[in-house]
């Protein structure tokens, strides 16, 4: 069934899709990337609208092997509702260096060493912000240190209500939470992700235009990008971006043949 209400982070993805989807589906700002999922799915169940929502990637996942659609992030009955982009984020395909070149008329190669450069500038830092996203995703919810035991019914006491009983439970629920949080934030072990992306990010790495794409977050890359902007006539990165979007805005068609994965995404939110 077709995905007629899709739910997105902010005012840059709407200003850039809505030309591309032409209204099918509507799209609707639904807050945090968090918020999409739990939104999306009280809109299908409570309303009983078709509705899906797409997310950027960030520090949250690997990029995946398949860079031709965007990853399916969230079924229901096996059916996709989610989707979350193959690269970073929203900026990192407004960034393609053939987008670009065509949007600005700058030589492609030159905007491509132009990432190159910035991701050679900001590579430490991505691998910090990266050590912290893997570390993230091992954590567990605030929400799973539950304040009632497992398998009681709504309306329900434990067999065992002396102090004793519940300072054992008490102990016990939140040892639990601590030794998971405490096994994932060790030093050595946050040490060793962070020289282990350091090795990833080397010369090779940061001199691949997909790479950077993919592993790098585009505002981070859109900030290390500042001084050659200034040299092209640009005052900064807001307005460079800027100027893409409005590109983008004017040839939906034309970003279209620089970017297959928002083709799929078409057809994929249609089908």
């Amino acid at each position: 069934m077709p995905i007629v209400k899709l739910y997105i982070e902010g005012n840059l993805e709407s200003e850039v899709l809505n030309p591309i989807l032409q209204g099918s589906p509507v799209l609707q700002q639904g807050g945090s990337k968090n918020a999409l999922r739990p939104r999306t799915r009280a809109e299908r169940q409570e309303n009983r609208v078709a509705a899906g929502y797409l997310r950027d990637r960030d520090f949250d996942f690997d990029p995946p092997a398949n860079l031709s659609t965007p990853t399916v992030d969230a079924e229901d009955d096996n059916t996709p509702i989610g989707w979350r982009w193959c690269r970073h984020e929203i900026e990192n395909y407004l960034i393609e260096p053939a987008l670009v070149g065509e949007a600005m008329g700058w030589p492609v190669n030159d905007i491509a060493e132009a990432i190159h450069q910035s991701a050679r500038k900001i590579r430490g830092y991505e691998a910090a912000r990266w050590t912290i996203g893997i570390v993230r995703r091992t954590l567990p919810p605030q929400y799973a240190l539950r304040t009632r035991p497992e398998n009681l019914n709504e309306i329900a006491l434990p067999m065992k209500l002396d102090n004793r009983t519940v300072n054992d439970w008490v102990s016990n629920r939140i040892g639990t939470h601590r030794t998971r949080i405490a096994d994932s934030t060790t030093p050595q072990r946050v040490q060793k992700t962070f020289d282990d992306l350091i090795t990833r990010f080397d010369d090779t790495f940061v001199s691949d235009t997909t790479n950077v794409l993919l592993w790098f977050s585009g505002k981070d890359i859109l900030a290390g990008m500042a001084d050659w902007l200034r040299a092209q006539s640009v005052a900064n990165a807001g307005l460079f971006r800027a100027s893409l979007r409005d590109w983008i805005i004017a040839n939906p068609e034309r970003t279209l043949d620089f970017l297959p994965e928002w083709q799929s995404l078409t057809k994929v939110l249609r089908a």
